[in-house]
């Protein structure tokens, strides 16, 4: 058989991206497609770009083997989102007969119509950047061509599984929906095999990640702005809510490994209720935080009553998560307490963009159903980097040398970090910018702004002159692995920034910038192995400082993707409060006033 290159393609409405699995069954390449278009979650943008396809086909694939497409959702799942349409404008008849159209609900069907529309026209159009480029590449001209559909929830349980350090698992997969709008799935994990746990038909069902979803909405934010994050954020500034938490429990329960459906009337009266008295978020965020406890508090009731039920399954003591839901950190972090399971794994992209590499590895394995040997889960103790999106651009790296003209900069071969860190000790903020990207939502060391956690305003610093954004955001520990347990109670290695642990009474005052105002903190665990130039800013910091923890928060400001290029970041440091910018070797600093 003639060698294959697999491109995962994660086609979903929002959050789309591209990986790329060599013939060997390698991953060598994933990045969303918001970096390169710097469009935030880049809705309804396809993944593989016109422009954007003609660069990845040159750098990562290989011209003498033929191409396989990976979609992460099943081809006849079109007829899925047709009734949806007609579910909702059911749904919208039977709002206009009792209601007198509250706003939020007037939102509610705009989106969802709108994003209908988005799920079936990004699906068509997948795939047909890389089929124009391969017409007009000479070196491609010969390779053949052939797609492959994937069950969505599949794609989600494959990048899972195949990215974790288990050779064996149990996988739970819980998001906004699936096909024939199932909104979680369990699966085992063995022998190389990914297989669903139950068997029965596909079944519409309450979902956890829509709840999510609406309780972001009633507490006044925007979830077409992705600002799920800031109900997470703001729940610690909360208490219970009686009235909210009786109408989500109303809503949204569970039976074993089971979201229940909810009927149109149900979900009504929710939408309804959270219409009234909306939170003036505008005024003062902090008038959502009782909404956004209780939402948080019954996501966390149903997320630990499911993975309860799939302990009590006795397939497995590791877990392994996926799909939208376990993006939700401060949940994440509190599954050893609240159910049996201690061996827990989430990889870094485990939303939809995540799917791109499940869909690429299913297809590989399809034609190569015993060679799983170069997968993470089969190496002992080893996880899936997270760094496989684009590097810095050769050319432009070259050009910033050569024309900026800017008199503060310097290069620092072999040394930057030391340089940087001194900047971190005199309270500098920096961008730092190196080497591959994060494929996932969070910055991990190679796309990060960085400061001192020692500073007690650093927070509300950084908030107000470099993200733009509401000051009750808290910033992520980026900590030395080995210093770990001296800083936070039930340390768990945490590589993709996944959890929220709390820390310890005595080490808070050391570090305020990265403690929020419930003592947690979402943290990243650093090994040199992993991330050897972020590991030695980290060891250069901490021997300057005797804090072995940096603060660390994503290198873009407000309704904008993480950078993608040096034009982006020379941008970004050049209209926000950063005092230095960090590419590579290069250390460029303002002027002080």
């Amino acid at each position: 058989m003639k060698k294959r290159t697999y491109v995962g393609l994660a086609t979903t409405f929002h959050d789309s991206a591209l990986a790329i699995v060599n013939s060997d069954g390698e991953l060598v390449f994933a990045e969303a497609t918001e970096r390169y278009m710097q469009d935030k979650r880049a809705y309804n943008i396809p993944p593989d770009h016109i422009f954007r396809s003609k660069q990845i086909l040159k750098q990562y694939c290989d011209p003498a083997s033929d191409i396989v497409l990976a979609h992460s959702w099943l081809q006849e799942s079109d007829s899925d989102e047709d009734e949806s349409l007609l579910d909702i404008q059911q749904f919208r008849k039977q709002m206009e007969a009792q209601f007198e159209h509250p706003e939020f609900l007037k939102r509610e069907f705009a989106n969802y119509l709108y994003l209908s529309h988005f799920m079936k026209s990004n699906r068509r159009n997948a795939g047909k950047g890389i089929k124009r480029q391969l017409g007009l590449v000479p070196e491609f001209s010969e390779v053949s061509l052939t797609e492959r559909y994937f069950d969505h929830h599949l794609t989600h349980a494959a990048t899972a599984c195949y990215s974790s350090p288990f050779e064996e698992g149990i996988c739970l997969i819980v998001d906004a929906g699936g096909e024939a709008h199932s909104s979680y799935s369990v699966y085992q994990y063995r022998n190389g095999m990914v297989k669903r746990v139950d068997e029965s038909p596909r079944e519409p069902t309450g979902s956890l990640g829509i709840f999510f979803s609406w309780v972001c909405q009633a507490c006044g934010f925007d979830l077409m702005g992705n600002e799920e994050w800031k109900v997470m954020g703001l729940a610690p500034y909360g208490e219970l809510d009686a009235d909210f938490y009786r109408e989500c429990k109303n809503l949204i329960n569970f039976e074993g490994i089971r979201v229940l459906p909810w009927s149109n009337e149900r979900a009504f009266k929710f939408l309804e209720f959270c219409s009234r008295q909306e939170p003036d978020t505008q005024a003062n965020p902090l008038n959502a935080a009782n909404r956004a406890y209780t939402g948080q508090t019954v996501f966390e009731e149903i997320y630990f009553a499911l993975i309860n039920a799939v302990f009590a399954l006795g397939y497995s003591k590791n877990l392994i998560l996926g799909g939208g839901c376990s993006l939700n950190s401060t949940a994440n972090g509190k599954i050893s307490s609240q159910t049996p399971f201690k061996n827990i794994h989430i990889y870094s992209a485990p939303a939809d963009d995540g799917n791109a590499i499940g869909a690429a590895w299913l297809a590989w394995l399809e034609d190569n159903a015993t060679r799983y040997e170069n997968f993470p889960s089969q190496r002992a103790n080893s996880i899936l980097s997270p760094y496989l999106g684009s590097d810095i651009r050769t050319e432009s790296f070259a050009n910033l040398k050569r024309f900026a003209g800017i008199p503060q900069m310097k290069e620092y071969p072999g040394r930057v970090h030391e340089k940087a860190a001194q900047l971190l000790a005199d309270n500098k903020i920096i961008g730092w910018l190196q080497g591959r990207a994060e494929f996932g939502p969070r910055a991990l060391g190679n796309r990060s702004i960085l400061a001192s956690p020692a500073y007690p305003d650093i927070k509300t610093e950084i908030n107000r002159r470099v993200k733009f954004r509401e000051e009750f955001r808290p910033f992520a520990p980026s900590i030395l692995h080995e210093a770990g347990p001296e800083f936070f109670k039930n340390y768990q290695e945490s590589p993709y920034m996944e959890r929220t642990l709390e820390f310890h009474d005595h080490v808070r005052e050391r570090i305020p910038g990265v403690v929020h105002t419930n003592n947690s903190g979402r943290l990243q665990s650093v090994k040199r192995e992993w991330n050897q130039k972020y590991y030695d800013l980290l060891k250069a910091f901490y021997a300057l400082t005797d804090i072995p923890i940096l603060l660390n928060t994503s290198f873009n400001i407000m309704h904008k993707p993480i950078i993608h290029s040096v034009e982006d970041a020379l941008g970004l440091f050049y209209t926000t409060g950063l005092d230095a910018l960090v590419i590579d070797d290069i250390v460029i600093e303002k002027y002080s006033a």
